[in-house]
Formats: structure tokens, C-alpha cells, sequence
């Protein structure tokens, strides 16, 4: 009755927003860093000029690699794969489209989300015109809109110009269907003038963005004989100004296809030996053995290499799990055979990007291919070394296969199965300088091809450990424990003890850790492993002046420690140490505790706990408390089914008949022991805690005992549980499938429990009323790094000050802080800074492409065009000033080209309000409209007029002989019947028209012939306006000259 109403007397407390408890002012869980490659990646974008990479996951998280080892996190509010991700290079954006068409601008300096513009219709295409603020957005029904940026709010604007699917298709399809756009690709050396559109279909356009029409249309195949159905999966350039384009089919199909390169002096085709042939035929069909094995293509990219081994990636796969990724040497100069090699992938891509060396220190640029694999690996391949092995090919030596690195985390060669983390709790100061301070030197490269410079070096990683505040131990699946300094956001390995074969001599030794547990007060680490085995380490106590708790570490390597083995049947699942009688405790997952001597490394006992569905011992505590009037120290046993067991630590004599066990049994995660002073004050048993405070009248103290499941949290009382008695003071069932469960406590010594769940949910409850305080989602948590081994995929742990650490595998590594906390990473905001303002373009980042001309074909092209001389002037790639041509752009995208459908269905409905369409209101010579088109100001307007006179003189006449024509033919068929006629208007009948469907019949007919005479006079006044059009290009290129 007493602990029950201490129970309620800090729950009480605590509602009142007592200082004795946890609250929710205090805390502030986020993710403080992310290191490594996100789980559930599934697309890739790259600024060529900051050198950032950006990979896209499936719950709307964006992971950005810079400079440095620079590294940051960005996460959206909607939790949905992505479709497109592209960078405004240069200019700090990066662009999201996610699969609910909304598209998101990121601004990668400050890393913030700064506008959603919601689109309406399914997007299926997005292309930004560099080195410019404005995109091409495709849609499923054929209709390319245009946005731009607003550098100052950050924001998208739909401009007026537009590209609508009847213009731009140029076919009138009879079935009204509408083909969706599967790739925008700006022409190159021409960017700001015309612009490739690839339909799923398989059509091609060439869109004059000036001209506001289809210059260039190819690439349907429907009427060959040979034709079957195949759909665009992928596209890219294989020119450096515009004139190959290689598209890639659902079927397996590769086709390369020509496309004009058209001169703005002369608006003549340049290229027009070239594709001389027909405009539906492609220029080049390369068999691959895609169709034979029915693989998609999915992605193309064109890599240019001087001209010497110009080459294309090929990616493929199918929902089968047939894939094929293959490199080809693809330029001018290549010879009539295909030189091509397959990169021996063990899965499928998802995606390609090539990237700029991140090692700044070496003057020389590298390049390297890096693919994104199913499974969300980063694949690295050297773009140099595929050239050269693509040059041996070329000259029928054998060649060897590129090698290739799968990016891992840096922590050491082996994946990390067990870890532990600590905080010291130590008196904070003040970053210092070395510790503003960010050295690439001092991590590793985790983008590198090369595999040298992703490894851990021990002996240069930190030459110290008095600045350490947190401490990481990790145990790998070899059998090897690392000591890292978690101070700092990218850890850094401080000590490495390997499994050596004096340990017991035999391979056992070699079996992963899965367990560890650190005694401060008596400096031992104690780990075990699969096999059984059971390592002492015990490290020895230095003089020094430092108060740091890890200070006994800074003995030289390897002289620091001295190692005792014991081994055991079954695979160590817990460990517990009594620091006063220095006994360990050892629980293994067949049931069997062993209580050990750490001093002599013998064993005092045995026991094994029968259970009723698991056989695991997940948590061993010893404690002293009061049984029969006595105090007792007791070993506490939390067995993997929820039960709890009390024995003589001495001797593991039963003090009673039966334990404690819940009714419907659930797996273990927690057990603790909790303390509730007389004033309400609830405080845990935490092992780098100084409890000496804490054990001051601990006779007037009450202890619970805190147990954890995976489906409910319970508070049992400790002196009843010690005689057999399950007294329950507290249980909360749990909402879902809990993982992971941990104590926290802040500075001042509240605590608090965080649960973590199957989903990602975070709980953040109260001590000892388990009132929920805050819950948050966790993205990208992995449940198969919470499963017990061997299908355990990765560890987590806590650390008492609300610390959480999160590895998944060998891929990637979460900071987690729940707690309201300053500074706790002294180097996050130099670690996370992606984006380096000031960068200037360089001229190696883009090619001299002015300066890059093709030469007579003597390859693969020369086989289809024979005798064709693909041999350009200066005229080929003109020089456009880009300032230019984006003030250009931009006054013609402010202009809308077309009506859009709002404004169609308004004069829709106004043409409906008049009656019939009088002949007589159209009048070819009105003038007083300003004619649609380009402005020519340069011109000189007296010759202009002249010249506009002379065409009106020669075009009139013409026109005034075919009106008088048709007046005379109207006043023909009037005359006879103008009675009649007159009748008619008024709704009256005639003499031979008895009845309604007559007069109807007649208006029908009226009203057909008024069209005709319609469509006669527009027929005229579009050759008028192509006659003007023409002259007036004539005289912009006089006057220019």
C-alpha cells in the first residue's frame, strides 16, 4: 500500500508539472545526423559544379554528398517516393517531383523546404534548361508547361508559353487518344532555342521555342512493315551539339536517330547529308541482346572522352529480374564493328550518375560511375579505367574487368552486430578552434572508387581521447571490438581488439559479438559471441591529471589491456556484473545462467530457467533488497518471455517457488530497476551514472522493477517479486510491435522511457506513470536491425542522456537526440555544410564544345549514310551569347503562344451566343490588327513599309479577283429567289417548302456554303501570312548583314 501510493504521488507530481519528472518541455527528438547511404534509395541527381550528390528515397528523404565528406539529410513533409530530382546547378535548388505531382524546392544552403507548387496532371516528364531558371514539366496528356524560379521567395511561376499536344505531335490521331511525354531534352548548343521531345510512342519532335512550331518531326515507326509495338523508356544525346539522339524501348529496341542541327543565319538544316534518308527510318540499330532477352532499357547516359573512346552506358532490366548493364564506345571515329563490355552486376540498377573525384588535394580529375542498385547499395566504377578497358576491345586484346567498389560504411571491414553507447555527463565547454575546425584528412572518403582510401587507418584516426564525451563500442561479425569517439557526428576509431588465436586457438574466436557490457568503476569490457565465448578485457589504470572517465584509454595501443576467455555452451545473449563482489553473470539464449569470478575467471554456479515459448536470458541485474527482514543481494534474471526470476547471487539458491510470469507471454526487450524516494523522485540504476547521490537513504526508497515486451510495459514491485509476488503497480498495453526500449535521464536527473516500434514510431513516456509526453515518426528505420541473430541486419543502442544510434547494416548510420540539448555534435554544422557559396564555374566542367568539331565518318555512321561527308564549318555550333539568349527566353516565355483551355472554352461559349457567322463581317484587307509574330525594332520602318506595299500590291489584287468572283457567284444564286430567300430568313415557308424539315434542309444547306466561302478566304489569308513571314525574314537577314 506504501509503494502504491508513492506511485501516485509522483504520478500526481508529474501531472503537475513537477520538476521531479521527465516533461515535455524538455524534450526535442530529431534526427541530429545521418550518415551513409539512406535505406529505400531509389533515384540520383548531380550538381557538376558544387559536386553534390543527391540520392531520393521512397518515404521523401533526399540525402545530399559534398566536398569534405560533407553530408546532409533533407525531409519532406510527404512521405512519397520520388520521380524526378534535378539540380538548378550553381544556384543552391534542387528540385523534387514525387509520385503525388507536387513538385518541391529545396534550398540545399540552408536546407530547408521552401515552396510545393501542386501540379494538376500526372507528370511524366521534368527537364530544366540550365545554366537558367526555367523547366519543362510534361504530362500525361501530351502538354508541356513551363516554370520558372523566383531566386529571391524561392517560388515556381507558371509562365504563358506552353507546348500543347496538338501542335507539338504534329499527326492528327483519329482515335483523339492523347500520348504522354517520356523525355524533354533541350538541344545542345542551343538550349535557349529548341528543345527534343520524346513521346511514349516513339514520336519525335523538334520544338522551335521561338517560332512556337515543330521544326523537325521523326522517329514513328507505325507504318514500317516490320513495326511492332514498343513504348520510349529512355533518352539521351550522343552529340555534342544536337544532332544523335539515342532512345531506349520497353522491347529491347536501341535505335539512334537523327535530328537537324538548323542554323539561325540561314534557318537552313546543317546537317542535312546526314540524315538524308527518311526522317522515320533510324540512323543506327544496335543489337545488344536487349530484345533477344526482352530487357528494357531504362537509362542512357553519353560520356564524351575527347573524341578518342566516346562512350555510352546502357542499363537494363525487367520486373522478371533480367538485367544487363553494358558500356559501348560510340563516336564518329569508332570502327564498323560494336565495341561494347558488360559490367558484371549482381543486381539491378536503378539509376547513374557520373561524378567528380571528391578528393580535392589531388590536382588530377577524376570521374567515376556510380550506379544505384536495387537493394540501395552504392556501386563505383572508374570512368578512366572502363575507357581503357573499351580501348583494349577496340584493339582485339583481351581486356580485364574494371574493378569496382560497393560504398559501405567506413566502421571497420566487418558489419556491426552488437554496440553499446556511453555519456559521461561531464561539465560541457566550449568548442574550441581545432574542434571548428573540419580536416578532410581526418575521415574517410566515403565516395571513392578506390578502395585504399575507404579504409580505417587506427593509428592516425585520433591521437587523443581528454575531449571525448560519448563513447561507442561496437562488436562485428568477425569477432573484432572497436572503441570509437561518437563526439563528433563522423566517428572516429580511437581502439581495435581482434580476436587472436591464443583465444582458445581455434576459429570459434571468430564469431560475431552479441554482447557487450562496459563497468566503468572496475574499467572491464566483457563481450560475447555466437559460439559461446566469453572475453575479459581488463584495462589498466593510468596516472593521469585528466578527470575524463575515458582517460585509462590513452595507454599505449595494444599495452593497454590484458584478456581472459572463458567458453560456454550456446550463444551469449546477457551480461551482468556486481562491482562490489566483482562476479559476472552470464545468460545464455538455451536458458543457462553462469555466475563467474572475474578475478580467477572460475565458475561459483550454474543454472538454467525453464520458460514456456522462448528459452533466452535477456537481462541479468544484481541488487541488493530487503527479504524477510533481511537484505539480501539477489540476482535478478529476466528470461525472454516476460518472466522474472529472483536467486541468491552467492549461490543461486531459489528465494521462492515460482517467479513472476504474465499471462500471455511476449519477447523481452528491457528490464531495469527503478527507485521513488519519499518525495516522489524517480531515479534508475543506470551504469555511467554516479549514483553515490542517489544511494544516500536509499532505506527509505521503494524499487520497482521496470519490464519491458514487445507488446506491453509493466512496474512491478522488487520486494514482492524477490518472494514470488506479482504485485503490478502499473502496466500500459502497447499500440503496435515495439523493438527497442531504453531509460533516458536528462542532466538534472529525470528520467524517462523511449520505446521505438516496427513502423519508425518514437514514444517518449513518463517515469513511473508511463504518460505519453511525445511521439514522433522515425523515417528510413529498418525493423531487420532489431531482429535478435543471427537475422539481425544492424545495431541499436542509447546512451542515458538520450543519445540514440541506429546502424543498418554496413549501409547506413542515424544520430538520433531526443532530449533538449545545444551542441551536442561540436562539428555538425561544418560536417553537414553541402554547399560552398563562391564556386565558379570552371571550364573543364563543361566541354569546349565550340571547339569540337566531327570528322568525316569513317565508323558505324558511315555504314547507313554511305558516301555521306559529315564535315562542319564554323556554322555548326555558333556562338550564342547566353545572357542573351536568356533575356530572350524570358520575354518569350512571359508571351502566351497559344490560347489555353480556359480561354478556348470562354470564346466557345461566347461563338455560341451569335446566331449565324455573316460572310460579310470578314474583311481581308483590315490592317488595324497588329500582326502576331517577332518584332523587329533594328529594322529600318520606311524600307519595311516600302517592302510591306510592294506585297500588299502583288497579293491584293490577286485576292480582289477571287472575292468579286465569289460575290458574282453568291448574287447568282440569290437572284432567282430573293423572295423566297427573304422568307426564309424569317422563319416563313415558301410555296414548295410545306413543312420544317424542308427549311431546315435549306439553312443546312446555306450554312455549308457560307462555310466553304469561310474556309476559302482563311485558305488565302494563310498564304498571305506565310508570304509575309517569309519577306520578313528576308529582310531581317538583309538588314543584319
Amino acid at each position: 500500500m506504501f509503494v502504491r501510493k508513492l506511485v501516485e504521488k509522483a504520478a500526481k507530481k508529474h501531472a503537475g508539472n513537477s520538476i521531479n519528472g521527465l516533461r515535455a518541455e524538455d524534450l526535442n527528438p530529431h534526427i541530429a545526423f545521418h550518415y551513409g547511404i539512406p535505406s529505400g534509395s531509389s533515384s540520383m541527381a548531380y550538381d557538376s559544379i558544387q559536386q553534390i550528390l543527391a540520392i531520393a528515397t521512397n518515404d521523401g528523404r533526399i540525402k545530399l554528398f559534398g566536398r569534405e565528406n560533407t553530408q546532409a539529410l533533407l525531409q519532406s513533409d510527404e512521405a512519397v517516393p520520388s520521380k524526378f530530382l534535378q539540380f538548378l546547378e550553381n544556384q543552391g535548388i534542387l528540385l523534387n517531383v514525387n509520385t503525388n505531382n507536387n513538385i518541391e524546392v529545396w534550398d540545399v544552403d540552408v536546407q530547408q523546404l521552401c515552396h510545393i507548387y501542386m501540379f494538376n496532371e500526372e507528370i511524366t516528364s521534368f527537364s530544366i534548361i540550365q545554366r537558367s531558371l526555367y523547366m519543362y514539366v510534361g504530362t500525361c496528356i501530351g502538354d508541356i508547361s513551363i516554370l520558372k524560379l523566383e531566386q529571391r521567395e524561392r517560388r515556381l511561376l507558371r509562365m504563358q508559353y506552353r507546348i500543347p499536344f496538338t501542335e507539338s505531335y504534329g499527326n492528327v490521331i483519329e482515335s483523339g487518344d492523347q500520348i504522354p511525354v517520356a523525355h524533354i531534352l533541350p538541344q545542345p548548343m542551343a538550349e535557349t532555342r529548341r528543345v527534343l521531345i520524346v513521346f511514349r510512342d516513339g514520336l519525335l519532335s523538334l520544338w522551335g521555342i521561338q517560332e512556337s512550331k515543330t521544326l523537325f518531326s521523326g522517329g514513328s515507326m507505325a507504318l514500317s512493315s516490320n513495326y511492332e509495338s514498343r513504348a520510349v523508356m529512355s533518352a539521351c544525346w550522343t552529340c555534342t551539339f544536337g544532332s544523335k539522339v539515342a532512345i531506349g524501348y520497353s522491347n529491347g529496341d536501341l535505335f539512334l536517330w537523327a535530328i537537324p542541327v538548323i542554323s539561325e543565319k540561314h534557318g537552313t538544316m546543317l546537317n542535312k547529308k546526314e540524315i538524308h534518308a527518311a526522317p522515320n527510318i533510324p540512323l543506327l540499330k544496335l543489337n545488344l541482346g536487349y530484345k533477344m532477352d526482352k530487357i528494357p532499357i531504362t537509362s542512357l547516359r553519353w560520356v564524351v572522352s575527347d573524341g578518342k573512346a566516346s562512350h555510352l552506358y546502357i542499363n537494363g532490366f525487367s520486373e522478371s529480374g533480367n538485367s544487363s548493364f553494358q558500356v559501348i564506345i560510340l563516336n564518329d571515329n569508332s570502327e564498323s564493328r560494336t565495341i561494347k563490355l558488360a559490367l558484371p552486376l549482381t543486381e539491378p540498377c536503378l539509376g547513374m550518375e557520373i561524378i567528380s573525384s571528391y578528393n580535392d588535394g589531388n590536382k588530377q580529375k577524376k570521374d567515376s560511375l556510380v550506379l544505384l542498385l536495387k537493394s540501395g547499395h552504392l556501386c563505383l566504377y572508374s570512368d578512366s579505367e572502363i575507357e581503357n578497358s573499351l580501348l583494349k576491345c577496340q584493339s582485339k586484346s583481351t581486356p580485364s574487368l574494371p574493378n569496382h567498389t560497393i560504398v559501405k560504411l567506413p566502421y571497420y571491414e566487418s558489419r556491426i552486430t552488437a554496440a553499446k553507447l556511453y555519456g559521461g555527463f561531464l561539465s560541457s565547454s566550449g568548442p574550441t578552434e581545432e574542434d571548428n575546425l573540419f580536416l578532410a584528412n581526418k575521415f574517410s572518403h566515403f565516395l571513392s572508387a578506390d578502395k585504399r582510401e575507404n579504409l580505417v587507418h587506427v593509428s592516425t584516426r585520433f591521437e587523443g581521447f581528454a575531449k571525448t564525451k560519448r563513447l561507442y563500442i561496437t562488436g562485428h561479425m568477425d569477432g573484432a571490438i572497436n572503441f570509437w569517439d561518437a563526439s563528433f557526428p563522423v566517428l572516429l576509431l580511437m581502439l581495435t581488439i581482434k580476436p587472436q588465436q591464443s583465444e582458445e586457438g581455434n576459429a570459434s574466436s571468430n564469431s560475431s559479438v552479441t554482447a557487450l557490457h562496459f563497468d566503468f568503476s572496475s574499467q572491464i569490457l566483457i563481450c560475447g559471441d555466437q559460439s559461446g565465448l566469453v572475453r575479459i578485457i581488463s584495462f589498466k589504470k593510468e596516472q593521469l591529471s585528466s578527470d575524463n572517465m575515458f582517460s585509462f584509454l590513452q595507454a599505449k595501443l595494444g599495452a593497454n589491456y590484458i584478456i581472459q576467455t572463458i567458453k560456454l555452451k550456446g550463444t551469449i545473449l546477457s551480461l551482468g556484473v556486481n562491482t562490489e563482489s566483482k562476479h559476472l553473470a552470464v545468460g545464455t539464449d538455451k536458458g543457462y545462467v553462469y555466475v563467474f569470478d572475474i578475478k580467477g575467471a572460475s565458475i561459483l554456479y550454474q543454472k538454467q530457467f525453464p520458460t514456456q515459448i522462448y528459452t533466452g536470458t535477456i537481462s541479468l541485474q544484481f541488487e541488493n533488497c530487503n527479504h524477510n527482514g533481511y537484505v539480501k543481494n539477489v540476482l535478478l534474471v529476466a528470461t525472454e518471455d516476460s518472466s522474472v526470476i529472483a536467486v541468491e547471487a552467492d549461490t543461486g539458491n531459489d528465494l521462492s517457488s515460482n517467479g513472476i510470469h504474465t499471462k500471455k507471454p511476449s519477447r523481452c526487450l528491457l528490464m531495469q530497476i527503478l527507485d521513488i524516494s519519499p518525495d516522489g523522485v524517480c531515479t534508475a540504476h543506470l551504469p555511467e551514472l554516479n549514483q553515490e547521490k542517489f544511494d544516500k537513504d536509499k532505506t527509505m526508497n521503494q524499487s520497482l522493477i521496470l519490464l519491458c515486451s514487445e507488446k506491453a510495459v509493466r512496474l512491478y514491485s522488487l520486494n514482492h517479486a524477490v518472494q514470488g509476488i506479482k504485485k503490478l503497480h502499473c502496466k500500459k498495453k502497447l499500440s503496435g510491435h515495439c523493438c527497442f526500449t531504453s531509460v533516458i535521464s536528462s542532466h538534472s536527473s529525470e528520467i524517462g522511457l523511449a520505446l521505438l516500434f516496427a513502423s519508425g514510431k518514437l514514444e517518449i513516456r513518463s517515469l513511473p506513470d508511463l504518460t505519453l509526453l511525445k511521439e514522433m515518426t522515425v523515417r528510413g528505420f529498418i525493423n531487420s536491425a532489431m531482429k535478435s541473430y543471427p537475422n539481425s541486419n544492424g545495431a541499436i543502442c542509447c546512451s542515458s542522456e538520450g543519445e540514440l544510434l541506429m546502424a543498418n547494416g554496413d549501409q547506413e548510420m542515424i544520430f538520433f537526440s531526443i532530449l533538449m540539448q545545444k551542441a551536442v555534435n561540436r562539428i555538425l554544422e561544418s560536417v553537414s555544410k553541402v554547399y560552398k557559396r563562391g564556386v565558379i564555374m570552371q571550364q573543364e566542367s563543361f566541354p569546349n564544345l565550340t571547339a569540337h568539331k566531327e570528322k568525316k565518318n569513317k565508323g558505324i555512321f558511315s555504314m547507313v549514310v554511305k558516301g555521306s561527308k559529315s564535315k562542319y564549318n564554323e556554322e555548326t555550333v555558333p556562338e550564342v551569347s547566353c545572357s542573351n539568349s536568356i533575356e530572350d527566353l524570358s520575354n518569350i516565355f512571359s508571351t502566351a503562344n497559344f490560347e489555353s483551355t480556359d480561354e478556348i472554352m470562354n470564346t466557345s461559349a461566347k461563338n455560341e451566343e451569335i446566331d449565324e457567322l455573316d460572310i460579310n463581317d470578314i474583311d481581308i484587307d483590315d490592317t488595324n490588327d497588329k500582326p502576331k509574330g517577332l518584332n523587329f525594332p533594328a529594322l529600318n520602318k520606311q524600307n519595311l513599309g516600302k517592302k510591306l506595299q510592294e506585297i500588299r500590291g502583288i497579293l491584293k489584287p490577286k485576292s480582289e479577283e477571287k472575292l468579286n468572283a465569289t460575290k458574282e457567284k453568291n448574287e447568282d444564286e440569290k437572284a432567282p429567289g430573293t423572295v423566297d430567300q427573304i422568307k426564309k430568313k424569317y422563319g416563313y415557308s415558301t410555296g414548295t417548302e410545306l413543312s420544317v424539315p424542308a427549311i431546315a434542309k435549306d439553312r443546312l444547306k446555306d450554312n455549308s456554303r457560307k462555310l466553304q466561302d469561310t474556309g476559302a478566304r482563311s485558305s488565302e489569308m494563310q498564304d498571305t501570312a506565310r508570304s509575309f513571314s517569309s519577306m520578313a525574314k528576308e529582310l531581317l537577314r538583309v538588314s543584319q548583314k
